[in-house]
């Protein structure tokens, strides 16, 4: 019996050894090397690079051996084995897996738990065909555990037609207590198991007495544990997706700069024509708590310009703004009833209202490059790309089921008809610009 208890532990803590060493185990883990009874939660769906794959992250409140997620579509059944880990002081185990090979645009079910043992219920997605003519999504920031951040939460889980959720910063506001985030984590499954969920870190992520480690364990973007990876992108139908850390530097000649400038460069407009930026700071706010991050947009504001970013949405400001296509402060184009031509400046969100107290102070006069503000509600932003039409519509909806405000961002030129049916009606720039053109040609030849 002597021998045999040591080898049992030996054996149970075998697949933690895939991220943690048996001494890190004990001295991160200590709650987790006896055997528990193991219920398995916080399941979430998290997007790779490929649109073949999608990984799944659990938590179970204990060590369990041989963790794995099956899957199945009309092709058959799979299974991939998960990696284990832990973090910190905190006492529960989790688990991630990838699904690979998958059909794009089909349903797949999945489960995940121990093999020939204890397994979760059989949840269900569908793979995001990046080619689609058509995509919808939801885009939150600054989120919690409040009344209203349920609220939201609830009309993302009854929303049947979002394909995925995208969060810029201050997710849970944990601030060191980590079972805020398991809280958290379970109020969303509903959600996650569904759809998978993009985020980027906020200041709320560097958590006292353990900094970024709770992000970088419960949410993966490069399917490596304790990768410290805080910025990537990914392309969904129309929109290419950029995630940058405004908590980490970004200052030119900094490695997340060069990655931004290399990635944005490489962008196939022919794939996808809009571009999207999410970081949490807001380079352009008129709230007085906060108000624009201008260190931000003094490094990035020339580069997003320059590649043409079409969208920048952050969070950090619990209010809601959106700003005119705007340089410099400078407003480039008001476009035509709240439709704009996209090339001109990026329109700057702040979107800080999905559950955080708000703030209801704002700098007067409104700034000339602030196109519309509230500040004492609460809700989500809705987006929707139309590959017909080529553009994206951007919906801000509060939480009493009002919406707030809308645009469109179009791909080309706008042009729109006129009230009066016998006139021509508003032309775009590109129309404009042949007719000046032909008239030179005209007056040549006179």
């Amino acid at each position: 019996m002597r021998l045999l208890f040591p080898l049992l532990v030996i054996l149970l803590l075998a697949p933690l050894a895939q991220a943690q060493s048996y001494d890190e185990a004990l001295q991160d883990c200590p709650g987790l090397i006896l055997p528990r009874a193991f219920d398995i939660q916080q399941i979430h769906l998290q997007m790779t690079d490929d649109p073949t794959e999608m990984s799944v992250i659990w938590a179970t409140d204990g060590l369990s051996v041989n963790e794995i997620v099956e899957y199945k579509w009309d092709a058959g059944m799979e299974e991939d084995d998960a990696e284990n880990y832990c973090y910190g002081n905190h006492n529960m185990a989790f688990h991630m897996a990838t699904m690979t090979g998958l059909p794009l645009g089909e349903e797949i079910e999945y489960r995940v738990g121990t093999r020939n043992s204890e397994m979760s219920e059989w949840y269900n997605f569908t793979t995001i065909d990046p080619s689609a003519n058509h995509f919808e999504w939801i885009s939150i920031a600054d989120h919690g555990d409040s009344t209203e951040a349920m609220d939201v939460s609830e009309a993302i889980i009854a929303d049947e037609s979002a394909q995925m959720v995208t969060l810029s910063g201050d997710i849970s506001y944990a601030d060191g207590e980590q079972s805020t985030w398991d809280n958290w984590f379970q109020f969303q499954q509903d959600s996650m198991t569904r759809i998978p969920w993009a985020t980027v870190v906020g200041n709320h992520e560097n958590e006292p007495g353990y900094e970024f480690a709770p992000y970088e364990h419960r949410f993966d973007s490069d399917q490596q544990i304790e990768s410290e990876t805080f910025w990537y992108s990914r392309n969904v139908p129309g929109v290419h997706m950029i995630f940058m850390s405004t908590e980490h530097d970004y200052s030119p000649g900094s490695t997340q700069y060069s990655w931004l400038e290399q990635d944005l460069s490489s962008v196939n407009r022919d794939v996808t024509p809009f571009v999207i930026v999410y970081g949490h700071k807001p380079m352009y706010s008129s709230n007085s708590y906060h108000g624009s991050e201008v260190e931000l947009r003094d490094s990035l504001e020339e580069l997003y310009v320059a590649q043409g970013v079409d969208l920048v949405i952050a969070g950090h400001d619990h209010f809601y703004e959106r700003t005119w296509p705007v340089s410099a402060e400078s407003v480039q184009n008001e476009g035509e009833d709240s439709i704009f031509a996209r090339g001109h400046a990026p329109i700057h969100l702040v979107i800080g209202i999905a559950g955080r107290s708000a703030y209801e102070e704002l700098d007067e006069p409104q700034p000339e490059w602030s196109a519309y503000r509230e500040n004492n509600t609460y809700g989500w932003t809705r987006l929707v790309y139309d590959g017909d039409s080529r553009q994206l519509e951007i919906t801000h909806h509060r939480i009493d089921g009002t919406i707030g405000d809308t645009f469109i961002i179009k791909e080309s030129a706008v042009t729109l008809e006129s009230k009066d049916s016998n006139a021509l009606g508003q032309i775009g720039m590109d129309s404009l610009f042949a007719i000046i053109a032909l008239c030179g040609a005209a007056v040549r030849k006179r």
